[in-house]
């Protein structure tokens, strides 16, 4: 055995219980903790009192790292050994009591893990008066809020200053915890060849932001050539869905949608998805998501500004409100749509060519006005544009007209639908009074709807 090697186990558990004690008292960063101090040899007959044993070598030990961290972060801590004496040490070994706290340790070279916890690293000479590095990477766990890191060198020959052979630092772990919740929506059956679209919409119910999100889904063997245009997706070879999302502020939600062909046999997408965050998440029980019947609904509603007697030359303003009041999302190759046909307005009016709309695209191609955009589920689109009377040539005086949408669940799939879906207005002309009161006297029963504002 080596010299000194005997007071390696005292010295080192001694010393522990010294670093515990003064992080309890609220020490950080990298320091060196004194270990008892251990007698001189004694002469035959003479009693030497305590003190630093003379000679040997004096090696001293340092640590830092982060003051903190957030919760999935990478730490780096770095050891330093460095011989104080003038005399070369022939090695040494560097013991690092790991906290639990710090994940995915990979040990540098020279190092191992024994067991849970315990990194020890032994190295060779080290020169007089020389230094050496281990640098230490690892993960801030989830679930701690401290991280105490303890680490000890033992020289293979006698040391005659123990109070520099301990040091330890502590990192504040901030905890961010984001709470994921995930639901699916399609069709529960499908007809063999036809297209199939289904949902996954993934909301951050908070307290704190989330940082990214990812979704895995094993799709169907049934459900053939899926695809997913939404950015972050795609789907590998083995029909695995694979989406990654960015930062989402608690309360908001992001929706991907996948698309393919039922294949012999589709029974629905049945199959289950699940979510995970870079944060802690409190909840897991909603991290994962089986399919749900999806239940598509448009809700279109129309309304006219007009002066309350519409005259040649006045102007009349179309309002179309747009909500998607389902659970299915009307995006990419499947978006939401109407079509406005004018030509009850446009023989007593013209389009002032000022269509509008808050998102989507508008567009015209006389006599249709239409409107196509992406509407996930809860969003809403305002679409406005205007006709102006004429002065001369009339038609049948009688601003009527209506908008239709073939989009799944609309309440307008035809322009008599709905009174929300159409609206109308009369045209009175000063020098066509005769013609006014028998317009007035046909419309009569349609007052009420050209009320509608």
């Amino acid at each position: 055995m080596r010299p000194g090697a005997r007071r390696v186990g005292a010295v080192s558990a001694l010393t522990v219980v010294g670093i515990m004690t003064a992080l309890t008292a609220g020490m950080a960063s990298s320091t060196a903790f004194a270990a008892p101090s251990h007698s001189a040899p004694k002469a035959k007959g003479v009693h030497a009192p305590a003190q630093k044993r003379q000679g040997g070598v004096d090696l001293a030990v340092t640590k830092t790292g982060p003051a903190s961290a957030a919760a999935g972060d990478s730490v780096k801590y770095v050891v330093t050994v460095t011989n104080n004496s003038s005399s070369p040490s022939s090695g040494y070994t560097v013991t690092d009591y790991l906290p639990a706290g710090i994940e995915d340790v990979v040990p540098p070279a020279g190092c191992s893990i024994p067991a849970p916890g315990l990194l020890t690293c032994t190295h060779g000479p080290l020169a007089a008066h020389g230094s050496d590095q281990i640098i230490l990477t690892g993960t801030a766990g989830l679930t701690y809020t401290d991280l105490h890191n303890i680490v000890t060198v033992e020289g293979f020959e006698p040391d005659p200053d123990y109070s520099n052979n301990a040091a330890a630092v502590r990192t504040t772990v901030k905890q961010e915890r984001v709470d994921l919740a995930l639901a699916k929506y399609g069709p529960s059956s499908a007809p063999e060849n036809s297209r199939v679209a289904y949902t996954l919409t993934v909301t951050n119910k908070g307290p704190d932001a989330s940082s990214g999100w990812i979704i895995n889904d094993q799709l169907p063997s049934a459900l053939h050539g899926p695809y997913a245009t939404s950015p972050g997706c795609h789907v590998t070879a083995s029909n695995l869905l694979i989406c990654e999302g960015g930062s989402l502020a608690p309360g908001a939600s992001a929706a991907v949608t996948v698309t393919g062909t039922a294949g012999p046999g589709f029974n629905g997408v049945r199959n289950t998805a699940t979510v995970r965050g870079g944060e802690f998440d409190p909840e897991l029980g909603n991290n994962t998501a089986a399919n749900q019947e999806s239940r598509a609904a448009l809700r279109i509603t129309k309304t006219m500004e007009a002066p309350r007697t519409i005259r040649e030359g006045d102007t009349v303003r179309y309002t179309v409100r747009v909500r998607n009041t389902g659970d299915m999302d009307f995006v990419g190759a499947n978006p939401a749509h109407f079509t406005d046909d004018l030509t009850g307005l446009l023989d007593d009016a013209r389009f002032n060519d000022d269509g509008t709309a808050s998102s989507g695209v508008v567009g015209y191609a006389e006599p249709r006005l239409t409107w196509t955009g992406n509407l996930r589920h809860g969003d809403s689109v305002v679409i406005r544009y205007s006709i102006t009377v004429n002065r001369r040539d009339f038609g049948d005086l009688r601003l009527q007209n209506g908008l239709v949408s073939d989009t799944a669940g609309s309440n307008c799939p035809t322009a008599d639908a709905s009174r929300e879906c159409r609206t109308l207005g009369l045209v009175h002309v000063r020098d066509k009074d005769t013609h006014r009161a028998t317009v007035h006297h046909t419309v009569a029963a349609d007052r009420p709807r050209a009320a509608r504002r």
